[in-house]
């Protein structure tokens, strides 16, 4: 009975000072003073109120105390409501003192610390701006400011708006009026912000590659095309791209038949027999113009050349190999032309570097084959037509 009295007097004692530490925490939540945090909330919203309601005067001073009480562990505006903001209370100096020493660091910066909760002022803001932009850039071109910072502050202001922009060559118009703007005022103060923020231009990466099958026709010349018919290659092309040099590495296999009887030390290779002509080839090119729809190629370069029997045939037959023309130099020059896939009017600052394409391309292949073998002189020409794709990055440029 004892042990049962005690266990019920410390659970009775343990209750009590449970429920009195949660007494004693609400009453330390409901006396707690405003904290930063509630504060910044509550200016903020003070703020979209009085911007709402159009009293701008009222939306200065918030700022200036908000801005005031900012400190290096809580953020009162993100830099794009800070600069709306002062865009509407005519702080044009300040605006523009901020542009010029803004910089990743206080990106950074601002980033660890608390930020405010998500009140919609910035929504708000960007709306009501983009909708008065005309006026507020009037307001800018009569302020007392000198023509560069006049400048740099409509350039911006159309910064902060493109995305509401509905015109996929926005950014190309920016990007040249950024370039206006350093071309007229080259030692700007102003320079850093407006090439890294401002202006945005991808171009492709350095280093690409492709990928092509491709068939055709060729057609042998000379003494060549008095022993065989012409060839209808099947093959395939892997290229090394680097800026506007690329490197063809093309696998060209041709089928064709004989002309005329040609007698070896079995027999004879009778004239109509299936043959075919093995042309491995590497040549560099370089682009000469290249846009989103077109891309041309000029190239020069090695091959080897081989005309014999269908492997068949001389698996059955091995001596038909003294019939062969075996590998001999060849040299050849010629243009690609490629017609790209995808869509056509994409903005500049945005190229069109990785696609799929249709390559049309001709090549003339000087042979060897009269050095080695008598009566053998000739060359071909062929026109291939292939299905292949392009790989390749972007990268932002200054």
């Amino acid at each position: 009975m004892k042990k049962a009295m005690t266990f019920t007097v410390i659970l009775i004692m343990i209750t009590h000072c449970l429920f009195g530490q949660m007494d004693s925490i609400k009453s330390q939540i409901m006396d707690y003073e405003e904290s930063k945090s509630s504060i910044i909330s509550k200016g903020r919203r003070l703020l979209l109120d009085k911007f709402v309601e159009g009293d701008i005067n009222k939306v200065k001073e918030i700022k200036d105390y908000l801005i005031d009480i900012e400190d290096d562990n809580y953020l009162t505006f993100y830099t794009a409501e800070y600069w709306f903001i002062l865009y509407w209370t005519n702080d044009y100096i300040e605006l523009a003192e901020d542009i010029q020493h803004f910089d990743a660091s206080k990106i950074e910066n601002d980033q660890t610390k608390i930020a405010p909760l998500n009140d919609k002022l910035y929504e708000k803001l960007l709306d009501k701006t983009f909708e008065f932009e005309s006026q507020i850039k009037e307001r800018i071109q009569n302020a007392e400011l000198d023509e560069e910072t006049k400048q740099i502050l409509t350039l911006n202001l159309e910064y902060l708006l493109i995305d509401k922009r509905d015109n996929i060559y926005a950014q190309d118009g920016l990007n040249d009026k950024a370039d206006d703007f350093i071309k007229t005022f080259p030692s700007t103060k102003f320079e850093g912000f407006t090439k890294k923020y401002i202006r945005y231009k991808l171009v492709p990466k350095n280093w690409g590659m492709t990928f092509e099958f491709f068939s055709g026709y060729g057609i042998y010349t000379g003494n060549l095309s008095q022993n065989y018919t012409n060839n209808v290659p099947i093959g395939v092309a892997f290229d090394v791209c680097y800026k506007n040099w690329e490197l063809y590495l093309r696998d060209y296999i041709g089928f064709n038949s004989t002309k005329k009887d040609v007698d070896y030390s079995l027999g004879t290779w009778e004239e109509g027999s299936r043959s075919m002509v093995v042309f491995p080839e590497a040549s560099l090119g370089y682009v000469v113009y290249n846009d989103n729809k077109f891309k041309i190629s000029p190239f020069a370069g090695i091959a080897g050349m081989d005309i014999s029997p269908i492997s068949v045939d001389i698996d059955k037959t091995p001596e038909l190999k003294e019939v062969s023309l075996e590998f001999t130099t060849t040299y050849l020059a010629g243009i690609n032309f490629d017609l790209k896939f995808g869509p056509k009017n994409i903005p500049a600052f945005n190229p069109k570097a990785s696609y799929a394409f249709i390559r049309l391309r001709y090549a003339y292949g000087a042979t060897s084959f009269e050095k080695k073998y008598v009566g053998m002189a000739g060359n071909m020409h062929y026109i291939t037509i292939g299905l292949g794709v392009m790989a390749r990055g972007l990268k932002r440029t200054d």
